[in-house]
């Protein structure tokens, strides 16, 4: 009796739809890792890989490269000319000149802003935003090294006593931000803003933190409903 032996025929599924190359690729050399490690040492097919995304990236990312031959040339095309390159589509195109305004951004002149030379300049940022509020909010000001404000970030609202503030939660903004310097305020909804006991004692322990984290807390204001007071001024928590 014979024994039929079988003959494997490639499948032309298999050749019509190779395995995309970010499969074959170590996860080291994946353009998503290499991007999270160092950005600035990534070539550009690997960046435009990564805003692409999907398992195709590296192919459309050099598809777009071929088709347009320079970034000058991508970033001068329409939305509607990158969509046509294979595996692109609409929406890949928008996130790629929205990339592209983005990177012409960073080297435009920062807009100008606001900047705390005095608890004045605060108060006047502050006082709108916490003057009449009927709940009392506690907001952080981050600023950056010439004490230009970054944010205004709140922190906490509600019945606040100083047992419910985290000295680590209100240097989490100016961390996010690698700021060098902040802002604390707070409102009485009492519309008094006579810095109570337990101000004054979050305060120093804010001070303290800071000195160790090696950002400067400049000042810390209680807002009323027309007046504020400056904690550093009166020298409560500061000293």
């Amino acid at each position: 009796m014979t024994q039929t032996q079988m003959t494997l025929l490639p499948d032309p599924k298999a050749a019509a739809y190779p395995l995309p190359r970010l499969k074959l690729l170590p996860v080291r050399e994946q353009p998503g890792f290499r991007v999270a490690k160092d950005p600035d040492g990534c070539n550009l097919p690997e960046l435009l890989a990564v805003i692409i995304g999907g398992a195709n990236q590296i192919e459309c990312a050099e598809r777009l490269i071929r088709q347009f031959g320079t970034m000058q040339k991508i970033a001068q095309a329409h939305v509607s000319e990158i969509a046509r390159v294979e595996g692109i589509g609409n929406q890949t195109a928008l996130r790629i000149k929205a990339a592209l305004a983005l990177g012409r951004k960073l080297l435009q002149p920062e807009e100008d802003r606001p900047v705390i030379h005095s608890p004045s300049d605060a108060a006047q940022i502050l006082m709108p935003l916490l003057a009449h509020r009927e709940q009392e909010y506690l907001v952080v000001v981050v600023l950056d090294t010439r004490n230009r404000v970054l944010d205004v970030v709140e922190v906490y609202h509600g019945s606040l006593n100083s047992s419910m503030v985290r000295i680590g939660e209100l240097f989490k903004p100016a961390l996010q931000r690698n700021a060098a310097g902040m802002v604390i305020a707070h409102n009485h909804p009492s519309t008094d803003p006579t810095p109570s006991p337990e101000d004054v004692s979050v305060t120093r322990a804010i001070v303290q933190a800071g000195k160790l984290l090696d950002i400067s807390v400049l000042d810390h204001l209680v807002i009323g409903l027309s007046r504020w007071v400056s904690l550093k001024e009166q020298g409560l928590g500061f000293s």
